[in-house]
């Protein structure tokens, strides 16, 4: 068994709406960690994806966990289809909980990319005292208003409500990262979801992105937002906005100049610096807590 298989565990919970939810767990070869570490993905990919990070942020003394939100890679559901976006928040309610109780007095994370990302920020501000620090890599924060006009919210409610599974909108792969071997990992992996953006899904996104602007005030815990100039997936705009209005006194904004929306998994000392310093951020403020 090698380094990375040692402490790797996978099970499952049922969702409030009676979906089998598949999580992941990286750690359970760790007697004392220091943290607790949320990862939630983002729209069409799974938490597996997610492995690298993990399997550092281990190496730092973090217990490391995630699930596949439902309708995405393991976990049961229509793929990438929701009627609420909130169904995702509950079940990150449901598994932090979880394993919270398992390890009581330890600090707790959570991060969030892309839709993952706004899934997270809902759930703070609706906990705001829900883990001890946010780290945000390339979040859906708020619409772009050069793209999505009032007309297109209005013909996107419409359409989902009439046909609620329609694909309205397809991500480009090759926008992800500038690492093209990572790109065609991910359009080869049968675990991430190649279709359209639904439309139901889409209206419920469209929502609750506008909830969020008109709430991002109410974030108060340690923050460290992510983003690079050249993502065309989710707005850099959003993050800085949220950085701005978001009333957490310990708060960070990170702008990577010519990064793709994956800064995590960008080529070589990129992607390499941006997981460094995601590591070395929550290493800090578990000294602090």
């Amino acid at each position: 068994m090698t380094q990375a298989e040692r402490g790797l565990r996978e099970s499952s919970f049922t969702s409030k709406n009676g979906k089998k939810i598949f999580c992941r767990y990286w750690c359970e070869d760790l007697n004392k960690p220091r943290a607790l570490v949320f990862i939630s993905h983002g729209a069409a990919e799974h938490c597996l994806y997610y492995s690298p990070l993990a399997l550092q942020l281990k190496n730092a003394g973090c217990y490391v966990f995630a699930h596949d939100h439902v309708g995405h890679g393991q976990s049961e559901g229509d793929r990438v289809h929701v009627n609420d976006i909130h169904e995702y928040v509950d079940d990150v309610f449901y598994h932090l909980d979880m394993v919270s109780e398992r390890f009581p007095d330890i600090p707790k994370f959570i991060i969030g990319h892309s839709m993952g990302g706004a899934i997270a920020i809902i759930a703070l501000i609706e906990r705001p005292d829900f883990v001890n620090g946010m780290v945000l890599i390339s979040p859906a924060v708020t619409t772009d208003p050069g793209t999505i006009s009032p007309l297109k919210m209005f013909l996107a409610y419409q359409i989902a409500r009439l046909v609620p599974q329609m694909a309205l909108a397809w991500m480009d792969p090759w926008f992800i990262t500038r690492n093209t071997i990572l790109v065609q990992k991910y359009l080869d992996d049968p675990l991430v979801y190649h279709g359209g953006l639904k439309a139901r899904w889409g209206a419920s996104f469209l929502k609750w992105l506008q909830w969020i602007e008109s709430n991002m005030s109410r974030i108060v815990c340690p923050l460290l937002v992510m983003h690079g100039t050249a993502d065309r997936l989710t707005t850099p705009e959003g993050s800085k906005k949220l950085a701005k209005y978001a009333e957490s006194k310990d708060k960070t904004l990170k702008i990577y100049e010519g990064y793709y929306h994956q800064l995590h998994y960008e080529p070589e000392e990129d992607g390499a610096g941006v997981r460094r310093e995601i590591i070395e951020w929550i290493s800090a403020r578990c000294k602090a807590a």
